[in-house]
Parts: C-alpha cells; sequence; structure tokens
C-alpha cells in the first residue's frame, strides 16, 4: 500500500503532497486533484476491509450535507482501494479530549449531537457507518463535526443488517460477540443501533476523558466486561445526560435507541441544572478536582487523600473567589464511595 504513492500520481489523477498519516485501516496522503485542482485527502484502504458500497460509490458522493465530511471519489488504484475526501484542516476530537479529564459537558454534547445527525444522514442512504469513533469525527473551521473514514460504511440488507467491523474501543457488544465467536452465524449482526451504541461510547470517552472499556486484549475480554455506568467515571454528569449516555450503550441492542435521531432528541430534551460542574485538573496532591459555575459563583469541589486514615479520601468544597470553605459538604469517605459521595457534595451545593 506504503508502495502505491512512490509514483507521486496516483489512478493518473492524484499528486501526492505528503504523507498524512496511518490508521489501522489504511494510510493517508495529502494529494492535489489534477482534474479539479483542489487540494484532497486520499486514503488507501485494506483490500478486504471495503464493503459492497464501493459499487455503488456515487451513493457517497451524494451524502455531501451538514456533518458529513464531503466524499469526492471512491476507486481503486493498482489494485487497491482508496477514497478521496475534503482535507480537514482541523483534525479530529481524539486530539481536543485531555485524558481524565474529558471536555466540558456542553462540548461534549453539541458535538455527539452533530455526529448524530450526520450518521442519520448515512441512515437515510441505508447505510450504516461501522467504525464511529472520535478519531473519525472530525472538525471543521466553525468547530462542527464532520462525520468522516466512510470506507467501511456498508448498505443494510432487508432485515437491516450489515457485516460486523468496527474498533473495539466503541464497538458495539453484538459486534465483539461475532468477532469473539467467529461464527459466520453471527456475523451480519450491525444494525443502526450499533452506530447508536459507538455514538453514545464516543460521548462516554469525551465527558470522561477514556473510552468505556480501558486495558482490553482480546475481544473476549471486552465481551466479558460488564457495561460502565458513566457516574462511575462522570460524577459531575447530570442524571439526566448519564441515563442517556448509559441508555445508549446498553448491551441489548434492544435496550438502546432505535436511531441516531432518538439519541439526538435525548440529548436535546435533557433537563439542564442551574449549575453547570466540569472536571479540571487535580491540584496538587489531590486526586479529583471539579468547579461549578452558575452565573458569577464558581464552587470547587476537591478530593485528596485523608492523612488521619488509610484508604480513605477527604471531600472538600470553597468558592473560587473568596476561597470560603462550605462546611456543609466536607466529608471522609472509603475510595469506593466517592463517586457517589461528590455527587451528594454537587447536589448539595447546586
Amino acid at each position: 500500500m506504503s508502495a502505491t504513492p512512490a509514483a507521486r500520481i496516483i489512478a493518473g489523477r492524484y499528486q501526492v503532497i505528503r504523507r498524512l498519516g496511518a490508521g489501522a485501516f489504511g494510510e493517508v496522503f495529502e494529494v492535489n486533484d489534477l482534474f479539479m485542482s483542489q487540494v484532497c485527502a486520499l486514503k488507501f484502504l485494506r483490500p478486504g476491509s471495503v464493503s459492497s458500497v464501493w459499487t455503488e460509490a456515487q451513493v457517497l458522493r451524494q451524502l455531501e450535507g451538514e456533518y458529513i465530511l464531503p466524499v469526492r471519489n471512491a476507486d481503486w488504484a493498482s489494485g487497491v482501494p482508496y477514497i478521496v475526501t475534503d482535507v480537514a484542516n482541523n483534525g479530529t476530537l481524539t486530539a481536543r479530549i485531555p485524558a481524565e479529564i474529558g471536555v466540558e459537558i456542553s462540548t461534549a454534547v453539541g458535538w455527539t449531537r452533530q455526529a448524530c445527525q450526520g450518521v442519520s444522514r448515512l441512515h437515510d442512504h441505508n447505510l450504516v457507518h461501522r467504525d464511529i469513533k472520535p478519531d473519525n469525527l472530525f472538525l471543521d473551521e466553525r468547530g462542527d463535526i464532520l462525520v468522516g473514514d466512510l470506507g467501511l460504511a456498508q448498505f443494510m440488507d432487508s432485515h437491516g443488517f450489515a457485516d460486523a467491523a468496527g474498533t473495539p474501543t466503541t464497538m458495539a457488544p453484538e459486534v465483539v460477540y461475532a468477532f469473539m465467536t467467529g461464527d459466520p452465524r453471527y456475523e451480519r449482526c450491525y444494525s443502526e443501533q450499533s452506530d447508536v451504541y459507538s455514538l453514545g461510547a464516543t460521548l462516554f470517552w469525551l465527558i470522561a476523558g477514556h473510552e468505556p472499556h480501558r486495558h482490553i486484549s482480546t475481544f473476549a475480554d471486552l465481551w466479558n466486561r460488564a457495561t460502565p455506568d458513566l457516574w462511575d467515571h462522570a460524577p459531575h454528569v447530570p442524571q439526566g445526560l448519564r441515563d442517556v449516555v448509559n441508555t445508549s450503550i446498553a448491551r441489548d441492542p434492544g435496550q438502546r435507541y432505535d436511531s441516531p435521531a432518538q439519541l439526538d432528541a435525548a440529548l436535546g430534551g435533557r433537563v439542564r441544572p442551574s449549575r453547570s460542574w466540569r472536571r479540571i485538573r487535580p491540584h496538587s496532591g489531590h486526586t479529583q478536582c471539579f468547579e461549578g459555575t452558575k452565573g458569577t459563583s464558581v464552587v470547587e469541589v476537591c478530593a485528596e487523600p485523608d492523612h488521619g486514615s488509610t484508604g480513605r479520601l477527604r471531600i472538600a468544597a470553597r468558592h473560587q473567589r473568596s476561597g470560603r470553605a462550605i462546611a456543609r459538604v466536607t466529608r471522609v469517605v472509603r475510595s469506593g464511595a466517592l463517586s457517589a459521595a461528590l455527587r451528594s457534595a454537587f447536589r448539595a451545593i447546586n
């Protein structure tokens, strides 16, 4: 695959400018389209990863619209499939997620709603994306989402299913099971609800600062993990949003939202608390710190090791501007009870 660009001109049309990177499914190059006098991104794909959508590549080109990274061409060069899109100069969401901190809730929800609307456009054309993750969600010059990397997109059959595919970090359980067993009976398991799971897993990642399941080495390991509760990883999230995320990543596809449009509506209809909380980088010696804003009032809630006992944490809060402590939320808890205790502190302050 990497040998193809050595000729500098691909398929007699695309002049290679530079290599942009590589992922699990292929290499990406910035190219100059000599036919259209336009700079584009050209991604080579592993032949085995290309779906039947390649036989009707014009469908990909018809997807151009809000929240979709425009596809300019999809073809083969020297026996290797490739897809050509606009260049996304502002990168992907992966680079925007502070590890273990996450992004602000309103930003995470806004990006996910835009991704839902972009993926809904695919579903309207009877396509499923099959690889939704932060690395495939690009940002335009306004900071809006562009759903990209459609190389794995596949048509659904008359029963609403496509072949199993995806990346383990945001892969739906039914897809994990198909890969784990290798049983052909489960290969056609991918549905719209599988895309919903990946959207929910992406939102979880944005908020928590890490993927739903960490330190995974095999599909069996991933399959045997319990579905995580967002509150255990992001206690500052309002209950309404926590419930939406947990529903979207339910183990059973039938318990998830039926479509990205339903997930989008649920995110738009959630009740917003009077005080907005966000996780901040821990102060020196602290394990977790949060900041809550209500008008001009800013409060900090922090957890730090309790020096008077082993394996316990002390929760304390203060007004950021004056430094005055909020004594009613001060308490010492076991580490296993920290998330629940933090939620109690947030409710008391709100």
